[in-house]
């Protein structure tokens, strides 16, 4: 008897968490919420990631957003000393209008092919702030920050070593961190 009204309450909280969480979970747009966080979850001491913080998740038409690509080192992981990464987006949705400057080393920015902004970076004693490249967009079209997509080709740090084997590429958005 005990037996059966135990299994009786744990079918019930199990049914009352699904319920609770089946909303969370399934939301319209898995990418970008209203509280989105402003960097990965905290790595291992070997590892990095790879990934785009955006200046405003929900913008409208005709706002210009900044998209930066940044990475997240572990305590063990040396500072980058050069990349290639490649940001696309939807040119329907977005438009390219500049790359910004990096305080830390020379960084090359193309988006001359539209949906598509490909960067470089090299940096003698690395990028302190691990900011890989930063580019203003004009909105042209809703959702348009769902449309973001980050490749990155090359990791090497400072040593030439090569990092990207550490490292992944995060597929959510993040928020930019205003400090």
């Amino acid at each position: 008897m005990t037996f059966l009204l135990m299994s009786r309450h744990l079918r019930t909280c199990c049914a009352l968490a699904l319920a609770v969480a089946a909303p969370l979970a399934c939301s319209d747009d898995d990418r970008i919420s209203d509280v989105m966080p402003s960097a990965p979850a905290v790595l291992g001491p070997d590892a990095m990631s790879a990934f785009i913080t955006v200046s405003d998740p929900k913008p409208g038409v005709g706002d210009r957003v900044t998209v930066t690509v940044r990475a997240i080192r572990g305590a063990s992981v040396g500072r980058i000393g050069s990349f290639t990464l490649s940001l696309a987006y939807g040119a329907k949705q977005l438009r390219f209008i500049e790359a910004g400057r990096s305080a830390y080393g020379m960084v090359l920015a193309n988006g001359a092919e539209r949906g598509m902004v490909k960067a470089a970076g090299a940096s003698a004693e690395g990028f302190a702030d691990d900011q890989l490249i930063t580019a203003v967009f004009e909105v042209a079209a809703p959702n348009a920050m769902e449309t973001l997509q980050l490749t990155v080709s090359e990791m090497n740090s400072v040593a030439f070593h090569d990092q990207r084997a550490q490292m992944r590429v995060e597929r959510a958005l993040y928020r930019e961190n205003r400090r």
